[in-house]
């Protein structure tokens, strides 16, 4: 990009300066810019516009802020700097993330082939479902807030400004009011258009329900007699049942979660569908069906009274680290008589009869078990894992085989 001509504006963080050269986005109480950083780069920057700032747009645009600088998801946008700007009158808090040129919505308007319409959809899904896992209720889903990285076939959730968080997802104290009334009235829920209604993140599944209706139809849904998947994609028109579920005026109606959703899709054999879960621990969105991380159990401190080496270890371990400490498939170091076999633990301390000459060698070995059950283990937990997903899968199979048969058999019932 020329730098020649002056910049519109000037921000400033503690890490760098960005000039902004042009408007891309504009809407509600934010504006974007096109903007280079100190070494050229290329970046997006989203600020407040100073002369409608007030207390609450700040607020809820710092909880846009603290939730995107966590790198929260592969399918939403993540901020990699802000600051608040001294350039524009009043200033205004600015965050600054990756700059892509395209939307889902011209993404559809160059055309989408229909296979893979379900693949992008369930970027979308996830990045929702991510969300939601985290507290967050997006509420102003459109194809416009969905960012198309094509380089890496990515979509990227952005625009968080309107959403509500959960209190303990905050720095602040302050959250979005559940009943606000700000969601773009296109792809709001019933619930969104009634004064102090309550939203919450069933809102979300029925601006979902308009969006994946839109990719095959190029019509956002309202009303009855709207165009189906059926009509512009035969091969696609059992997701019609689907959109009918997402899309109910009453939210007690549509699915309860994004993972009902995918379950649907995953019945009809739909298998780059992914489950995901919140990994409490790491605070991460993972596969459901990743098993946690196995913590390895190191010495903590060792005692020896002259006949038995005692063995502090870093946490209690679980039985089933236990059992491949004593058991590991692959070949090890032992001491006749004094192999993993040997050794007995007791909540974080595990033994085992030592003579004066032993006690280093059976340390070395007791680490070397150590992390010979530390992988094995976590290889068991994989299996476990992939037993349960394959058996999910069969079981949703099997449920879309008895519903497929009882809409036969009743169909054909005449009294």
């Amino acid at each position: 990009m020329a730098n020649k001509k002056e910049p519109l504006a000037v921000f400033e963080t503690a890490f760098d300066v960005y000039h902004a050269w042009s408007v891309i986005g504009e809407g509600g109480a934010g504006r974007v810019y096109a903007v280079t950083s100190s070494d050229g780069a290329e970046y997006a920057l989203k600020t407040i516009r100073p002369e409608i700032s007030s207390s609450d747009r700040r607020k809820r645009f710092k909880n846009e802020v603290h939730f995107l600088l966590k790198d929260r998801h592969r399918n939403i946008i993540r901020v990699v700097d802000a600051g608040v700007s001294k350039s524009e009158r009043g200033g205004a808090p600015f965050y600054v993330m990756p700059r892509l040129a395209e939307t889902l919505r011209g993404l559809m308007n160059r055309g989408v082939n229909q296979d893979q319409v379900l693949p992008l959809f369930s970027q979308v899904l996830d990045g929702i479902e991510a969300a939601h896992l985290f507290g967050v209720i997006h509420r102003d889903i459109k194809p416009e807030n969905i960012l198309h990285h094509p380089a890496e076939s990515t979509l990227l959730l952005a625009d968080f400004g309107i959403a509500h968080f959960e209190e303990e997802e905050l720095r602040t104290a302050v959250e979005s009011k559940q009943n606000d009334r700000l969601a773009n009235f296109l792809y709001a829920a019933p619930e969104q258009r009634v004064r102090n209604a309550v939203v919450d993140h069933r809102a979300d599944i029925f601006a979902l329900g308009l969006l994946l209706n839109e990719m095959f139809t190029s019509a956002v849904p309202h009303g009855v007699g709207y165009r189906t998947v059926a009509g512009a994609a035969p091969k696609f028109s059992y997701l019609d049942q689907l959109v009918e579920s997402m899309i109910q005026q009453d939210p007690g109606r549509r699915p309860n979660s994004i993972d009902e959703v995918k379950k649907e899709l995953l019945k009809r054999q739909n298998e780059f569908i992914a489950l995901q879960r919140l990994d409490e621990k790491k605070r991460e969105v993972v596969p459901a069906y990743q098993p946690d991380e196995v913590i390895p159990v190191t010495i903590a401190d060792v005692d020896w009274d002259g006949e038995t080496l005692s063995i502090g270890l870093s946490r209690i371990p679980e039985q089933g680290w236990i059992d491949r400490f004593r058991q590991p498939r692959e070949g090890y170091s032992a001491i006749a008589g004094k192999g993993p076999e040997a050794f007995e633990f007791r909540g974080d301390r595990a033994r085992i009869d030592s003579t004066e000459r032993q006690v280093e060698t059976l340390l070395a070995h007791f680490n070397q078990y150590s992390r010979m059950g530390t992988a094995g283990y976590q290889r068991d937990l994989q299996e476990a894992a992939d037993v349960r997903r394959v058996q999910e899968q069969e079981r949703l199979r099997r449920e879309q085989l008895v519903a497929g048969a009882r809409a036969r058999v009743l169909g054909k019932l005449k009294y």
